[in-house]
């Protein structure tokens, strides 16, 4: 009798350990993002591609011929690891080899830069009538755009920006 209640108590612990596990094994929300400019620049609208070409620094000045300066969300946000997956298609690591790479051989004046908040994204766009950040469209700071990608903006269906981050370990 004794080895039963025994035997009982660890399939019980076990199964315990499971709903833990399938509780913390959830899969994240889907989040999205918004691409904030000055509210001085002349662009309304950019295509998925465009906005891949001016967040990668290939594409490096707006047609008003201002520089286009890329403020990228911090490392450890929802918002940096949706743009991994969805803009640069690498990890962190190899995003940081490509901007070495594109530094060291002339192609680029700088890194873009990385900004710890939507707040600290929104007074970096706001400083230059050329800046570029990416912020959960959630918490868009006061005073700036909000570009639409391929017409559409954040929380459209269709939009390009949105997806469930899975940070990197």
């Amino acid at each position: 009798m004794r080895c039963l209640a025994c035997l009982l108590l660890v399939l019980a612990s076990v199964a315990g350990g499971q709903e833990k596990k399938d509780k913390q094994e959830k899969p994240n929300k889907e989040i999205t993002l918004a691409v904030i400019v000055h509210p001085k620049n002349p662009i309304k609208t950019v295509s998925f591609s465009e906005l891949r070409a001016y967040l990668k620094v290939e594409r490096q000045f707006w047609p008003n011929r201002k520089r286009c300066q890329v403020f990228l969300p911090s490392r450890k946000t929802d918002a940096y690891a949706i743009l991994l997956k969805k803009v640069y298609r690498k990890s962190h690591n190899k995003l940081q080899k490509f901007w070495v790479r594109r530094l060291f051989s002339g192609q680029i004046p700088a890194k873009p830069s990385f900004v710890p908040s939507p707040t600290a994204a929104g007074k970096q766009v706001l400083k230059s009538q050329g800046a570029l950040s990416i912020v959960d469209a959630r918490k868009v700071p006061k005073g700036v755009r909000v570009l639409l990608i391929d017409g559409k903006k954040p929380g459209d269906a269709g939009y390009a920006l949105k997806g469930a981050p899975k940070r990197e370990p």
